[in-house]
């Protein structure tokens, strides 16, 4: 197998050496958004826990730019069956193996609304939950903050951030990491024209994401339009984190190729002093979805919490 990592920045090698296949996974389930559009997640219910009094936290789980639900299986497979949640992971819109626009959304912040018909949806067609918590990773963490200071402010238990993704400009970037290529030309020029109320253009490509051959399937989000990028992630994140008064749990690993893992304790925590951190030893971008340590460490703060 060649080595996935080039000049991409991130080492991709964990994913497709150790990434389990779609036929070991729970499959694809829809669920209808308020638009009318049928879209995909994955369900791992948890594992029957002896003398539970009250039912377990729904956990919804989001996958990082270009991604899909697929990676996040080994960890939401973990916190299903060790940690007691109800594990939920979409292929977010325009993502997944057959989406209807590839890297593109209708509106800035439709993604928001995608994931409050999710929850809706879940409560209904699965377990009713008295707690819902929210998670991410990389750019999914931004969208999970995003979330966590919106509509769903005061209904969430926890947030849970796994090296998430906070701005272009934050602290925690490495300014050439050399994942994603976005092209300035164009949103420079569409924020402007955003801050007058011009949209029409909003569906020009603006980012292009680095993948390496080793590990494309054929499904993959390759470029964002400006909506879709405007709308992955947290459009200011200083306010979004002092609105959130759930507990916070945020984890980096210390080999992090994409940030700084030692910047995110100050970037946050005065924003959000409830945040908590921690900085997991020999692992990088991608494999902290994978690493047992951090599941564990995962596990141990929802307990700690009573979720």
């Amino acid at each position: 197998m060649p080595q996935a990592q080039a000049s991409n920045g991130l080492n991709f090698d964990v994913l497709v050496n150790i990434l389990p296949s779609a036929e070991d996974i729970p499959p694809l389930q829809s669920y209808t958004a308020r638009d009318g559009s049928t879209l995909g997640y994955r369900y791992y219910p948890s594992a029957d826990v002896a003398g539970r009094a009250t039912p377990p936290t729904l956990l919804v789980l989001l996958h990082g730019s270009s991604a899909s639900s697929h990676y996040l299986a080994p960890m939401a497979e973990y916190l299903a069956e060790f940690a007691g949640f109800d594990v939920i992971t979409p292929d977010l819109r325009g993502h997944g193996p057959n989406p209807a626009q590839r890297g593109d959304v209708d509106y800035i912040g439709q993604l928001e609304d995608d994931l409050a018909d999710l929850i809706e949806h879940a409560q209904q067609e699965h377990t009713p939950h008295d707690r819902v918590a929210i998670g991410g990773h990389s750019s999914g963490g931004g969208l999970a903050l995003r979330v966590a200071a919106g509509s769903q402010a005061g209904k969430l238990a926890g947030v849970v951030l796994l090296a998430p993704f906070l701005a272009y400009n934050a602290a925690t970037v490495r300014k050439q990491a050399g994942w994603a290529t976005p092209n300035l030309w164009r949103i420079v020029p569409l924020a402007l024209l955003n801050q007058m109320n011009v949209t029409r253009f909003n569906h020009w490509p603006v980012l292009r994401f680095n993948l390496p051959l080793a590990y494309r399937t054929g499904s993959d989000t390759l470029s964002y339009t400006y909506r879709m990028m405007e709308s992955f992630g947290t459009a200011h994140y200083k306010a979004d984190l002092a609105n959130i008064r759930a507990p916070i749990l945020v984890l980096v690993g210390d080999r992090d190729e994409a940030f700084y893992a030692k910047q995110f304790e100050p970037t946050i925590h005065p924003h959000a002093p409830q945040a908590e951190f921690e900085f997991i030893a020999g692992v990088s971008h991608l494999d902290i979805v994978m690493n047992t340590t951090v599941a564990q460490r995962i596990a141990l703060w929802a307990e700690t919490l009573g979720l």
